[in-house]
């Protein structure tokens, strides 16, 4: 939807002005500056902080009201790891996303805790992501933990923002690493060309951190464990595919060299979690098994 608005003052803030005119919260007004949606006196500005002056034509193109995505619980054989009082921690099967989007409402992590467990952490009607703390991509395995209660998703979401909750994973890479242990620390940010990849960047991005351990070696490949101080999106993957040892199956950063093994998806499973529980008051640990073709793969590398 197209406004077309001529400034009848000056604004110190393009954000304020927009909040002030058009009863949207600055967040959103700032959003939408940054997706390029704002053109002042004709020009595309991506900056909130820019000025606006008396006479200065402004041109919104607001997005599309998204239809409300409709919840409902749905039985997918959820297997919960742990459960009380304030969260559980689930295993989430490969090929499942976390949360609903408009083209899957059906088969989510989300429809299958509306499921499995008697409540969740929801912020009103309008969440479609009650519970959802961090995520998993869609063709990766493994452990998530998810709220139940309100104030049990802000304490957790504190200790994720605070790196207080220990991560790590299981992959099974393509190549033969000369060493056993690998740091890798560097900026991880969107791709300049391919906008949907992340890649490790010289300028710009987020500072991401990986300690990779190799625990067996194959011919032509290996089992790491994988332990991350910081949760980009992507990480792990690209991380891997930066050091030359794709993960096996991950037809996004792989290529070739992660093709023609049997499994359909990146062998990439999160295989514990650890914190110092703020509700029990104690260490807590959770660990979940090798899915089933991440174990075939191994046992085909192993002959």
């Amino acid at each position: 939807m197209h406004k077309r608005f001529a400034s009848d003052k000056y604004f110190k803030r393009l954000d304020i002005c927009l909040s002030e005119n058009f009863d949207i919260s600055r967040s959103f007004s700032s959003e939408i500056i940054k997706d390029g949606r704002v053109y002042l006196n004709s020009n595309e500005i991506k900056k909130a902080s820019a000025s606006v002056q008396e006479g200065d034509i402004l041109d919104i193109y607001f997005p599309e009201e998204k239809e409300k995505i409709q919840l409902r619980p749905v039985d997918l054989s959820l297997k919960i790891v742990y459960e009380n009082n304030w969260y559980a921690v689930v295993d989430k099967p490969s090929g499942i996303a976390v949360h609903p989007s408009e083209s899957n409402n059906d088969v989510t992590l989300v429809n299958a805790l509306l499921y499995s467990l008697e409540s969740l952490a929801s912020e009103g009607e309008e969440d479609d992501r009650p519970g959802i703390i961090h995520r998993l991509d869609k063709d990766t395995s493994g452990l998530l933990i998810v709220a139940k209660t309100f104030d049990a998703k802000k304490k957790l979401q504190n200790l994720f923002k605070n790196r207080k909750i220990s991560k790590k994973y299981i992959c099974i890479c393509a190549g033969n690493p000369i060493e056993n242990i690998y740091e890798i620390e560097n900026m991880v940010g969107r791709h300049p060309v391919t906008r949907y990849k992340m890649a490790v960047l010289k300028e710009g991005g987020r500072f991401a951190k990986s300690r990779v351990v190799v625990m067996e070696r194959f011919e032509s490949a290996f089992k790491a464990e994988v332990k991350i101080f910081t949760g980009r999106t992507h990480q792990i993957r690209v991380h891997m595919a930066h050091l030359g040892f794709p993960i096996i199956g991950d037809s996004l950063y792989g290529g070739k060299k992660a093709a023609g093994y049997p499994i359909q998806r990146q062998a990439l499973h999160s295989s514990s979690l650890s914190f110092f529980c703020p509700f029990e008051r104690k260490e807590v640990y959770f660990e979940a098994e090798l899915p089933a073709d991440m174990k075939k793969l191994i046992n085909v590398l192993a002959e």
